[in-house]
This record gives structure tokens, sequence and C-alpha cells, in this order.
């Protein structure tokens, strides 16, 4: 073999080394930002739910005022007096 073949050869072999090298590191970045992926999408499903509940506890809440509104207007209804409550065991 020649010097310059030598080299070459030499230079190739270093280049697949590398190339190797390159792909184990992609193959990592890529499953670690898979997980976190996961993770992301977990606190997402969490964040959905929570919001559902607030918006559940809202409707309702606005349905009371509704009922206490109406129960005022059309029946004449009021709030005793504390003196008028009568607290049974």
């Amino acid at each position: 073999m020649t010097r310059g073949q030598l080299f070459m050869v030499s230079f190739l072999g270093v280049a697949v080394v590398l190339s190797g090298i390159g792909v184990v590191y992609a193959k990592y970045e890529s499953r670690a930002m898979f997980v976190e992926l996961q993770d992301l999408r977990a606190e997402r499903d969490q964040v959905d739910m929570e919001w559902g509940r607030l918006q559940l506890e809202l409707a309702t809440r606005g349905a009371l005022g509704r009922v206490m509104s109406i129960a005022h207007e059309r029946l004449e209804m009021r709030v005793p007096p504390a003196e008028q409550i009568v607290v049974v065991k």
C-alpha cells in the first residue's frame, strides 16, 4: 500500500467510527426527547382534567346564583334572619 492509500483508509476508518458515534448520540437524544414529550403529555392531560373540574364547578356555582335569583324574584323568597333559624340535632 502506498502512503496515500494508507492515509485514505485511515481517514475513512476514522470517519466510520465518528459516524457511528454520531448515530448513537442522535438515538440517545431522540429517546430523551421522547421521554420529555411523554411527561409533557401527561402534564397536559392532568391540566385538562383540572380545567374540566373547574369549568364544572363554575357552572354549578352559576346555576346556584340563578336559582337564588329566580327564588327571590318569582317566589319572593328571602333568607331568614339568624334568630329564625333553628338547628335540629
